[in-house]
């Protein structure tokens, strides 16, 4: 289990948080994606995630994603079709970054970084000090939420869509079958149990990214490791 020391000054219950025996190293900065690109493709990424970052969904151009590259628009264009194709591709490999970062290579701890992804989305911040905004950022949220309204009426859209949502629920389950493996959670049915997770995923994601009082979401950090631990 992680250390979650931070609990009180989110209000959440001391029966809650185990008495720490030491404080946690806090991180004030998380990596970013794409940070040193080595090809094109990841150049174009990189510069993507500045624009969205920098101006949000609607301001996403191809012209200013070029401007943030040493490339040009005509060489953006050769690796992807259009916008839309260039936002659905990145968003899927920036997924895929985040899950490792926040998921996978926690340290090999199965259990830990489960609590570290649940810290981040239930209670907003993780136990060494990465806070929800600092990982998901609101142009990268934006840009997912525009995706899945568009799948209402685009197939295209809604195949995308359909893929990535299966690709996060294949981590939790894999993420759920190790710590059965390591003994740091209980035996369940890690399909079932992963579908469940999913649901917190995209529910907490859209609820800190759209409200501004979302502390309730404190409450449901508790049950959560309750039925993983009984």
């Amino acid at each position: 289990m992680t250390d979650r020391t931070f609990g009180r000054a989110l209000n959440v219950r001391d029966d809650f948080m185990p008495a720490p025996t030491e404080q946690p190293v806090r991180m004030t900065t998380f990596e970013e994606p794409f940070i040193d690109p080595a090809t094109s493709t990841e150049e174009i990424f990189r510069a993507t995630y500045l624009v969205l970052r920098d101006h949000g969904y609607a301001g996403v151009s191809i012209q200013r994603i070029a401007d943030r590259t040493s490339l040009s628009k005509s060489t953006i264009y050769y690796h992807f079709d259009d916008k839309y194709d260039l936002l659905m591709q990145f968003s899927e490999e920036l997924l895929t970054w985040y899950i490792d970062q926040l998921v996978v290579d926690h340290e090999g701890d199965a259990r830990a970084s489960l609590d570290r992804l649940l810290d981040l989305l239930l209670l907003g911040e993780t136990a060494d000090g990465v806070c929800f905004e600092s990982v998901f950022a609101p142009g990268y949220v934006a840009t997912i939420m525009e995706m899945r309204a568009q799948a209402v009426r685009n197939p295209e859209m809604r195949e995308y869509v359909s893929r990535t949502d299966a690709m996060i629920r294949n981590h939790f389950e894999a993420l759920l079958e190790a710590g059965m493996d390591d003994g740091s959670i209980r035996e369940i049915d890690s399909e079932t149990v992963a579908s469940m997770l999913f649901l917190l995923f995209e529910g907490a994601l859209l609820l800190r990214s759209c409200e501004d009082d979302v502390e309730w979401l404190t409450a449901v950090r508790k049950p959560v490791d309750s039925y993983l631990d009984r």
